[in-house]
């Protein structure tokens, strides 16, 4: 195998033994296979009965608008210009062609491989063309993108593997943080550029679900590498070390990975109009939206960190009325408080049900 087999993004779709085997015994193997091929196409997630990584994730981010604060439009030129800064060009065309759902992805010019050769970092930004949806906000990167890992016979690239979480992230414009990585070549140092793949949790013969190896593992470089195999087609990018990979180790927190080229490009959103959007997804915001939560309602919002459907309900009410926002751990509810903080809201009850194992805070408008 060559490195262009190898370092690129290409994972394949994986299910659990036990469901493909019931599958091909209702389906046979021919039907099953096509069946294999059209999820690959359409998959937006991993999930315990699948085990891949997505082939082909959104190329949008969903932004919602606190329209206490701000307005879609004023959101928009903020954000154009914040980002014009940073070395993102705004495609217009591409923001007329917004779909009505964040998993509607348009196609970008692909090459023979199915790859975009485009290097240069653009997006655009338009609303949600939804009726009485338009508080949502849809940037569109680009993607994906071929990288050259530097691959050369007999000596492959530095390594750094991490979270399938971590990944997703990265894939929608985050660096990597110190908790998402896994695993990391020897002799890495700081300010090095290294190749950047994702470990897939897989069945276990507990019957539980993991990565299969322990955090802060050693990698090799070479065949002779227990997980060489494994990261086959599931790199998403390059990275410059922000620490040595003892450092990645010892420390609990911190970017870990400065991400400057992914294999799809989103803008990150890290700090960026703190308090005037939220990041998240369209069937989340639809959600609250679907309630019609009116002005002076008490509403209860069961299992509700970290806080982005609670907040929403709290906009659509305009500040007037009362959430009761509830979920089982302090940690849990320490996000609904930030979250709250963000529109000026909160707390003045802090209660414990001992019974359920539940904390429950009640939101106000300042």
């Amino acid at each position: 195998m060559d490195g262009s087999e190898r370092y690129c993004y290409n994972p394949t779709l994986r299910w659990n033994p036990q469901v493909e085997e019931y599958f091909v015994k209702a389906y046979g193997v021919e039907h099953f296979a096509r069946i294999s091929k059209a999820l690959m196409s359409n998959l937006s997630a991993c999930n315990l009965v699948l085990y891949a990584f997505v082939r082909r994730p959104s190329c949008y981010s969903c932004i919602r608008v606190n329209t206490l604060k701000s307005t879609s439009d004023a959101v928009i030129e903020k954000l154009l210009a914040i980002l014009q800064e940073r070395g993102w060009q705004n495609d217009p065309a591409e923001g007329a062609n917004v779909p009505y759902s964040s998993d509607d992805i348009a196609t970008a010019p692909m090459d023979s491989a199915g790859f975009s050769d485009a290097s240069v970092k653009k997006c655009s930004i338009s609303k949600c063309k939804i009726p009485s949806l338009d508080y949502v906000v849809f940037v569109k990167g680009s993607g994906p993108h071929t990288i050259d890992y530097g691959y050369k016979k007999d000596k492959p690239p530095k390594e750094v593997i991490v979270s399938r979480k971590c990944a997703e992230a990265v894939l929608r414009g985050a660096h990597v943080y110190v908790p998402g990585v896994l695993a990391c070549s020897a002799h890495v140092e700081k300010g090095e550029t290294v190749a950047v793949s994702v470990s897939v949790e897989q069945p276990g013969t507990d019957g539980g679900w993991g990565v299969g190896f322990t955090r802060g593992t050693v990698l090799q470089g070479s065949q002779t590498d227990r997980y060489h195999f494994e990261r086959n087609g599931l790199y998403i990018g390059q990275g410059t070390t922000m620490m040595s990979r003892a450092g990645m180790f010892r420390v609990s927190e911190g970017v870990a990975l400065d991400m400057h080229n992914r294999v799809f490009n989103l803008p990150s959103f890290r700090d960026l109009l703190e308090g005037d959007i939220f990041l998240q997804n369209l069937p989340s915001i639809i959600a609250a939206h679907a309630l019609d939560p009116q002005e002076g309602e008490k509403i209860l919002d069961m299992c509700a960190a970290p806080g982005g459907k609670t907040t929403a309900i709290a906009i659509l009410m305009k500040d007037k009325g009362e959430v009761i926002a509830a979920d089982r751990s302090h940690n849990k509810v320490h996000l609904l408080n930030l979250a709250g903080a963000q529109i000026h809201m909160f707390h003045n009850d802090f209660i414990k049900w001992r019974h359920l194992n539940t904390i429950v805070v009640k939101l106000y408008k300042l």
